[in-house]
């Protein structure tokens, strides 16, 4: 069964929830996140800040409502039952998608994250996106963690709310969910790794593990790319300081090349004050 939205719908809700969120939260607490996107003028970095980046594949599930799904009806997985969730993967026979991501992964252990809803109907949706509240009601889980996938078929991963497990079909395998809170206090642990104590250490290696994963064509896309990207931001921000140019470019590009060739979000975690 269909949810009503899109997948399109929550990845902008989710992304634009988590910004609210970081807003609103109080002065000491973690910003999260600082999102570096076109839209933003101005790009709310501080360089001298820690700066954790967080790569978000967004996947649309179905809601499954009979017993006779397989999940049940083959494989009578532990914990499941009707209503729950079944999110599908790419599969390898179309796309490398999965492989990258776990590729990925082996370099920013625990920051490369499918992220699926758990609301159930277009109304529940809508109510979490008015309450700033779709981030928290998505679970996450781990390129690694569900590992290569056996064959070319289609696969998916079968979750219900309220499991702090989920299932890899169609040859069962148990997997961990994530939920944001413990996704949260994750990020709080890994802002004291040397590697992510500033944007101004984080950034540039961020490019280059984005650029080592791309496919060649992007690869060569990357000069064009911030060649638009500084255009762009001379418009915008003419009185840009000159020592912030490149920590924030080197962000933009990431995030476009990751965006468009692995079809991965990428937001920036900062604490909001140290």
């Amino acid at each position: 069964m269909k949810l009503g939205y899109t997948e399109f719908s929550f990845g902008y809700a989710f992304t634009e929830n988590l910004i609210r969120s970081s807003a609103a939260g109080p002065k000491k607490a973690p910003v999260f996140p600082n999102l570096v996107q076109e839209a933003t003028k101005g790009y709310d970095v501080r360089i001298d800040l820690p700066g954790l980046p967080l790569f978000f594949q967004y996947k649309l599930p179905e809601l499954m409502k009979r017993d006779t799904a397989r999940e049940i009806a083959t494989y009578n997985l532990a914990g499941i039952m009707v209503p729950f969730f079944r999110m599908p993967l790419m599969p390898s026979g179309l796309s490398r998608q999965h492989e990258l991501l776990i590729k990925l992964e082996k370099k920013y252990p625990k920051t490369v994250l499918y992220a699926s809803p758990r609301m159930q109907d277009l109304r529940a949706f809508n109510l979490a996106y008015v309450n700033g509240e779709v981030h928290r009601r998505s679970v996450f889980f781990s390129p690694k963690d569900i590992g290569p996938l056996p064959d070319p078929k289609a696969h998916s991963i079968a979750y219900r709310d309220g499991l702090s497990y989920a299932w890899l079909c169609s040859e069962p395998k148990e997997i961990t969910v994530t939920n944001f809170e413990a996704l949260e206090r994750q990020v709080l642990t890994s802002f004291g790794q040397p590697r992510f104590r500033t944007l101004r250490v984080a950034a540039p290696e961020m490019r280059e593990l984005i650029r080592s994963v791309v496919s060649n064509p992007m690869r060569e896309a990357e000069p064009a790319i911030a060649t638009q990207i500084r255009a762009r931001r001379a418009a915008e921000r003419p009185d840009t300081v000159r020592h912030l140019e490149q920590p924030v470019e080197d962000i933009l590009v990431a995030r476009e090349m990751a965006r468009i060739d692995l079809g991965i979000e990428l937001v920036v975690a900062q604490p909001r004050e140290i």
